[in-house]
């Protein structure tokens, strides 16, 4: 069965807010500490009159605020990430929201679409004045119709490490790189006691493109983690460097806003340089693309890469909404393809869903180590519904699904090798661990790898790609959205001349309606018409008609434009498929309308189905 009954917003064990003066006081790379700098700007405490809207705001909404009260996470007190309306005064001007709450800006952040801020609103960092609470404020601005959103800068930690355990295998290596031989994920003989031919199938997709550097011109991707030892000997070669910097001048020579940003950025501290301190960005840098065949070490997904270091935490692992947000833009500014996400945790923050909403990269992201199904219990960032993310359960060297991995089978799309996995470690060292922190870099340097051969391609032909070539595995089945693991060695093959499109179920309607859900439900058909399997479903719903195309008359909405519903992937071609959907009780009766359109394994897709719902009015209620 599939099923997209999704919480509207699942907030983590509450916990209380936690004071920045006791966040880890992690030495940044230039020798300040930036825990101290926050616990400094944290502690700013200024008083600065409201204006009268804001007094009356705050007085009406206090109930609205002690709600709010413990179900915000940790965060930093006083501090807020909002986002303003478009054609809103900008936040110096008189009557703007910063000035009506007495409040600072700290930081300003990019958004995107235009120069002009007036055309696009403002994505702010800010301190509210001493007696106005995170909380309080929340609350208020959530009524200020000038407010897109006003969120809590959040406190994140880095999930613990899980040391694995380092293979031993005596077996030939897949390249001349000496402990090749113990990467079971990129090649499995069984040399590790597991199950032959559980892994990506990397030497096979070698035979058609081992990656590009940047003097090649290849693909940028971020990692966007703890940073990237970039002097590592096993790395170093597949650094990105900044072409409009020059090192150690002191000068924002390319004018981004960032100093001697040579290999990447330092979003935790701020600064231009992305050294990792702590070796879980370095790591999953390996996995991604250790150089192969120098001789040394290890070998990645990709022998030759073009690696841009985005360091989001501190060398302690710890991070705040506003450097995430920091990261996630600075690695779109300069012109990151592919990023990828091994953290999460903790609460859904609006602020870091829309920085990687309205990045036009290609997201790779963890989708946790606790164990628990995501499609109940939201892991954050990959449980956001965006199209440009892709997230990643752990397997074993027995395609087996690893005890600690989350999953999901509407909200994990696929899963990828992530247990005793050997990379590179800080200092020039290599070592095993374990988590979907390990299974998400070889989605990533598979997604590299693929763009890297077909320049040019878009996120939906990548995500499709990557998604429809996996290989099933009975482990995964019913966990995550494929059923599958990944395999490199088939999404680089070259793109089939395939335009036929699978068959549009004729069956395709509600079963069943309640006051708090609709069922729907159709046979599945096969690709090319009606032969083979098709991958998945695409299916939206709106509270106006849904028509196919790129402009709808006043009163409908485009497919593309209405609200995707998370699925699972097709059955095989007869079979009955169920979706459950979740709609919040009203006390009037009201219409839904659902649409829905059948993918293949390149894309294609089905002609659009539409089906309108009458949803009754809660019981007891009149119509």
């Amino acid at each position: 069965m599939i099923s997209s009954i999704r919480p509207q917003q699942n907030l983590l064990a509450a916990s209380k807010p936690k004071a920045a003066a006791e966040a880890p006081a992690a030495k940044s790379d230039c020798g300040c500490s930036h825990a101290a700098q926050t616990s400094d700007q944290a502690s700013i405490s200024f008083n600065s009159p409201l204006s009268s809207r804001a007094e009356s705001l705050l007085a009406a909404t206090t109930k609205e605020a002690a709600a709010l009260e413990g179900t915000l996470g940790e965060y930093e007190p006083g501090e807020l990430i909002i986002r303003t309306k478009p054609g809103t005064n900008l936040s110096g001007d008189e009557g703007s929201v910063v000035k009506d709450f007495g409040a600072k800006v700290l930081d300003e952040f990019d958004t995107p679409g235009s120069i002009h801020k007036s055309e696009t609103g403002e994505f702010l960092h800010i301190k509210l004045p001493a007696g106005v609470s995170v909380a309080e404020a929340m609350a208020a601005m959530a009524k200020d119709e000038r407010v897109v959103f006003a969120e809590p800068n959040n406190t994140y930690g880095l999930p613990e490490v899980i040391e694995g355990n380092t293979p031993q295998t005596q077996s030939e290596g897949i390249t001349n790189d000496p402990q090749a031989s113990k990467l079971f994920g990129l090649h499995n003989e069984g040399q590790t006691g597991g199950k032959v031919d559980a892994d990506i199938d990397a030497p096979e997709a070698w035979q058609i493109h081992t990656g590009r550097n940047q003097a090649a011109g290849g693909t940028l991707l971020a990692v966007i983690d703890t940073g990237i030892d970039y002097n590592h000997p096993d790395l170093k070669d597949n650094m990105w460097t900044n072409p409009g910097e020059i090192p150690g001048d002191g000068i924002d020579n390319d004018g981004n806003g960032v100093v001697d940003d040579v290999h990447g950025y330092n979003a935790f501290a701020d600064n231009g340089d992305p050294m990792d301190g702590h070796s879980h960005g370095t790591h999953c840098a390996g996995t991604i693309a250790a150089k192969g065949n120098n001789g040394i070490g290890v070998v990645g997904v990709n022998h030759d890469a073009n690696l841009m270091g985005v360091k989001i935490f501190s060398d302690a692992g710890r991070t705040s909404t506003a450097a995430i947000i920091r990261g996630i833009q600075y690695s779109t500014k300069m012109g990151a393809r592919i990023t990828s996400n091994s953290w999460g945790g903790g609460r859904a923050n609006e602020g870091i869903k829309q920085a990687f909403a309205e990045s036009p990269a290609l997201h790779l992201m963890a989708a946790g180590n606790s164990g628990t199904d995501n499609d109940s219990r939201p892991h954050f960032p990959s449980s956001y519904d965006l199209p440009n993310n892709i997230a990643v359960a752990a397997t074993d060297h027995n395609d087996g699904i690893a005890r600690f991995s989350c999953y999901g089978a509407t909200s994990v799309d696929i899963g990828a090798p992530g247990v005793d996995i050997l990379s590179t470690v800080n200092g020039g060292g290599y070592k095993s661990y374990s988590g979907t922190s390990m299974a998400t870099p070889h989605v990533a340097g598979a997604a590299l790898l693929v763009a890297d051969a077909n320049p040019g391609i878009s996120n939906e032909e990548l995500k499709a790609r990557l998604l429809g070539s996996a290989d099933k595995i009975a482990s995964l089945d019913g966990k995550v959205v494929t059923g599958a693991r990944l395999n490199v060695g088939a999404a680089i093959q070259p793109a089939e001349n395939d335009q036929l499109a699978p068959a549009l179920p004729r069956d395709f309607g509600a079963k069943s309606v309640a006051h708090d859900g609709v069922v729907l439900g159709w046979t599945a058909t096969g690709d090319d018409g009606w032969c083979g399997n098709a991958t998945g479903y695409d299916v939206r719903v709106s509270d106006k008609p849904i028509v196919d195309g790129d402009s709808a008359q006043e009163g409908q909405v485009t497919f593309a434009n209405a609200t995707r519903i998370e699925t699972g992937a097709a059955k095989e071609v007869g079979q009955l498929e169920t979706l459950n959907y979740g709609v919040e009780s009203s006390d009037s009766p009201r219409k839904l309308y659902f649409a829905m359109k059948v993918l293949d394994n390149v894309g294609n897709g089905s002609e659009m189905g539409s089906v309108e719902v009458n949803v009754p009015a809660k019981p007891g209620q009149e119509g």
